[in-house]
């Protein structure tokens, strides 16, 4: 998997004392209104290279509130498919981390639910459920490279302790010796 990432500032996830003011950001949503809040952009994440098949960016802000908020985009590159826009708002990066690693991406494939009659056979029905899996399986290795890369560029870690994903600004209790 090959993203190409934008750091907005350094590695650090805290806003940088350089920046004077935080920025309007206005992200559409499918579906939806859309949400409009200040603040900083953290990261950016674009799959590299266009395919036929859905690709993801990612991006990552944080509000001037302290929220974290993760804009999804899923690229649909099939004639007449729309791409997928989705705003949700965590209260820290650990919580947006586990909600991105939990992340469906299997259901923003769409399915084409028309067959011929020579598609209807069992043998028919079978194999083309075999590509369809295959066919997410190799999404979802694509949507976890680009997550791998996003999370190693903020700095976001598993907790060795907990499993539970936590951020490089978290730090585990010191020992006592």
């Amino acid at each position: 998997m090959n993203a190409m990432l934008g750091v907005a500032g350094e590695t650090e996830t805290a806003i940088p004392k350089s920046i004077p003011a935080p920025r309007q950001y206005t992200l559409r949503r499918s579906g939806r209104k859309a949400v409009r809040f200040d603040g900083w952009q953290l990261i950016e994440a674009k799959a590299a290279g266009e395919t036929d098949t859905i690709s993801y960016d990612l991006a990552i802000y944080r509000s001037d509130a302290n929220a974290i908020i993760v804009e999804l985009i899923a690229r649909r590159g099939i004639l007449d498919e729309q791409d997928l826009s989705r705003v949700e708002v965590f209260p820290d990066l650990a919580v947006a981390a586990t909600w991105l690693e939990s992340y469906g991406v299997g259901n923003d494939v769409p399915i084409d639910a028309a067959l011929s009659a020579d598609e209807a056979s069992v043998v028919s029905s079978v194999l083309k459920a075999i590509q369809l899996r295959q066919r997410i399986a190799r999404i979802e290795d694509d949507y976890h490279g680009l997550l791998s890369d996003v999370f190693d560029a903020l700095g976001i870690t598993d907790s060795p302790s907990s499993g539970a994903p936590i951020s490089h600004h978290e730090t585990a209790p010191e020992d006592e010796t």
